[in-house]
C-alpha cells in the first residue's frame, strides 16, 4: 500500500511539473514573440491608396453635386478629382491614365456648361495627351 501511494504521488509530481515546464515555456515563447513584434519595423502604408480612395470619392461627391444642382460645388471637386488623378499617374506612371482622362473630360463638361469653353478646351487638350 505504502509502495502504490508512493507511485501515485510519484505521478502526481511528476505531472505538475510536465505541466508547470509546458506553461513557462508557452509564457516564455509568447513573451520572446512580443518582443520581437514590438522590435519589428512598421509596416509602411502605400500613400498611394490612401490617394486613390480620395480620388474616388471626389468623383462621387463631384457627381451627386452636380446632380444636385449644385453647378459651383461640382465644378471645384471635379478640379480637386482631376488633380487627384494627376498625382496618381505621377506617383505610378502607367497606371491611373484612364480614370484621369474620365476626370479630366468630366471637368471639361462641367466648365463648358459653367461658360468656360476656353478652359474647357486645355482641359480637353490635356486629356487627349493622355491617350
Amino acid at each position: 500500500m505504502n509502495d502504490l501511494l508512493h507511485k501515485l504521488v510519484s505521478a502526481l509530481i511528476t505531472g505538475a511539473l510536465i505541466a508547470l515546464v509546458g506553461y513557462i515555456s508557452v509564457t516564455v515563447r509568447r513573451r520572446r514573440v512580443a518582443r520581437e513584434e514590438a522590435a519589428a519595423p512598421v509596416p509602411v502604408a502605400d500613400p498611394t491608396q490612401v490617394l486613390l480612395r480620395q480620388a474616388q470619392q471626389l468623383d462621387l461627391s463631384r457627381d451627386d453635386l452636380a446632380a444636385g444642382g449644385r453647378a459651383p460645388e461640382a465644378l471645384a471637386r471635379a478640379r480637386e478629382a482631376a488633380d487627384a488623378w494627376r498625382r496618381l499617374t505621377e506617383a505610378r506612371p502607367g497606371r491611373f491614365r484612364a480614370e484621369r482622362r474620365a476626370a479630366l473630360g468630366r471637368l471639361s463638361e462641367l466648365l463648358d456648361a459653367g461658360g468656360q469653353g476656353q478652359q474647357a478646351a486645355r482641359v480637353r487638350q490635356e486629356a487627349a495627351g493622355l491617350s
